[in-house]
């Protein structure tokens, strides 16, 4: 009786201790549910980053699978709530919070589009400051060309009737012929001042190309600047004012003669002109309506600029050929460094022939050593005189020296030996005279 009644009490115990660890482990999973619902509630709600949203779902998917074979027992520790109802409110955080991410999002680009829009606005806004200062200035700069331009053309027409009456009485003075040094000094004065114009008269009209041209090759003028300075250049007669410059040179070097300087001189401002032009040509066919109309322009002034050219190579050997005429040396006319080459050379071998030191030392002293060696031949081009043809005439000069120097001794020998033979007869002369007998 005793065992059965102990065996009741083990029974008992055992019933009561299996019932009580039942409830302790159901309180543990639903207070551990709980415990990781709140943290992961917290943690969606914390959310700051629109990226962890698939890190927050697949932790409450991952809540969700560790706790279904729960639910029944979560229904019951979470009333009223139920266990899929408390999933669907994490998920639904999860929603609000990446909605709620989403707009703040969209604010800070909404932000970073306004500051950026109000930055653009205000660069437009120092650009159209900076283009309204610019117009400005083109405008004030543009009026100050348009005046620049027609004081350059004041000067510009002095110096053209102060050069024609120049040249008027440089020709005038040619003509007399007059050779006394009053005559002289005078045509000299005139020339350095003519020179000395035409200088000046070049450097105005290079000046006025640049003062257009340079404003012209800007890189910020807008289309319309452009124009309203191709305008500028088309009413103030550009082109026709560089030809006008160009014609008055060329009839400058047209007068009679010209000195070697004078020539170094006119060809220095030709070429400066002419590089000039070249560089403002691109620029100068721009101020035409068509292309016709500028092609034919531009060749005028090209058709001038090589009429000059050639004018200063005419004037030039004209020159060079005064100088034989003045010493009356006849070598024939010549016009090229071909046709003076040619003549000269016929000259020297027709002197070879019947060499005469009068006529060596006229044309050694008074024609070739100077003016034409020292002074005429250096402004001469090597390519239109070469050195080969230079060396033919000194060739030429030296043999004809040679025959002079041979034919001097042979007289100087023929000299003495009738001098010695004149002297001989006076001395047989004088003794005979001695030697004869009184007449009583």
């Amino acid at each position: 009786m005793r065992k059965l009644s102990g065996l009741l009490a083990v029974l008992m115990l055992l019933l009561y201790s299996g019932g009580a660890f039942a409830q302790s482990s159901d309180y543990e999973i639903i207070e551990a549910y709980k415990s990781r619902r709140q943290s992961l509630l917290e943690s969606i709600k914390a959310a700051r980053d629109p990226g962890q949203h698939d890190t927050l779902e697949s932790q409450i998917g991952s809540l969700e699978a560790d706790y279904t074979q729960h639910q029944k027992l979560l229904g019951e520790g979470l009333y009223p709530d139920t266990f899929g109802n408390s999933i669907g409110a994490l998920r639904e955080q999860l929603k609000k919070t990446t909605e709620r991410l989403a707009l703040l999002e969209e604010k800070k680009i909404d932000k970073a589009t306004i500051e950026t829009h109000q930055k653009t606005i205000t660069v437009i806004s120092r650009q159209n400051e900076e283009l309204s200062r610019q117009h400005e200035e083109d405008r004030v700069s543009l009026e100050k060309l348009t005046q620049d331009v027609a004081n350059l053309n004041a000067q510009i027409e002095r110096l053209s009737t102060e050069n024609a009456g120049l040249l008027e009485k440089i020709k005038g003075l040619q003509l007399e012929s007059k050779k006394d040094k009053e005559s002289i000094a005078k045509l000299k004065a005139l020339t350095e001042k003519l020179n000395a114009n035409i200088r000046d008269r070049d450097d105005l009209i290079v000046k006025m190309m640049d003062s257009l041209f340079n404003e012209y090759s800007k890189s910020d003028l807008t289309d319309a600047q452009k124009n309203n300075l191709l305008v500028n250049a088309q009413g103030n007669d550009y082109v026709g004012k560089i030809i006008a410059t160009v014609d008055g040179n060329v009839r400058s070097v047209e007068r009679t003669v010209m000195l070697p300087q004078d020539v170094g001189l006119i060809k220095g401002e030709e070429r400066k002109v002419t590089a000039k032009w070249n560089a403002i040509k691109p620029y100068v066919g721009k101020i035409y309506p068509d292309q016709q109309t500028a092609e034919r322009e531009l060749a005028r002034v090209d058709g001038r600029l090589s009429d000059w050219k050639r004018r200063i190579g005419d004037t030039t050997w004209k020159s060079i050929q005064q100088v034989f005429v003045d010493q009356k040396v006849d070598i024939g006319m010549f016009y090229t460094a071909e046709e003076f080459h040619a003549h000269l050379l016929a000259y020297l071998d027709e002197q070879l022939k019947k060499p005469s030191r009068a006529e060596y030392q006229t044309f050694k002293k008074k024609v070739w050593d100077s003016p034409i060696k020292d002074q005429w031949l250096p402004v001469i081009p090597t390519d239109e005189l070469t050195a080969k043809q230079r060396s033919d005439i000194e060739e030429r000069i030296a043999l004809w020296e040679k025959k002079i120097s041979a034919l001097f001794w042979r007289w100087m020998l023929i000299w003495v030996f009738c001098a010695a033979v004149t002297g001989g007869i006076l001395v047989v002369g004088l003794r005979r005279k001695k030697s004869s007998p009184p007449v009583s």
